[in-house]
């Protein structure tokens, strides 16, 4: 996976087992703040059961899905944009 840290913006690329992102808890660790991420959670640990998908989703943001095979990722998704 891609993501920005929404705390100090450092892009960072991260892999997880299929298995504990769909069954267990997956968090990662911002390698600027150091800050934990929980990217999912389906054991309810951390509140309602879920993913990053389902928490980006409830708050009305975007997430691009696929495998290195069909994910076609542009410069800009790998290096972030400014806003």
């Amino acid at each position: 996976m891609v993501f920005t840290c929404k705390v100090c913006e450092t892009r960072s690329v991260k892999t997880a087992c299929r298995e504990s992102y769909e069954k267990g808890v997956v968090v990662v660790r911002c390698g600027g703040c150091n800050n934990l991420h929980l990217i999912a959670d389906r054991l309810g640990w951390f509140g309602e059961p879920g993913s990053i998908e389902d928490f980006l989703a409830a708050r009305g943001e975007e997430v691009k899905k696929g495998s290195v095979d069909t994910l076609n990722l542009t410069l800009e998704d790998l290096a972030g944009s400014r806003s």
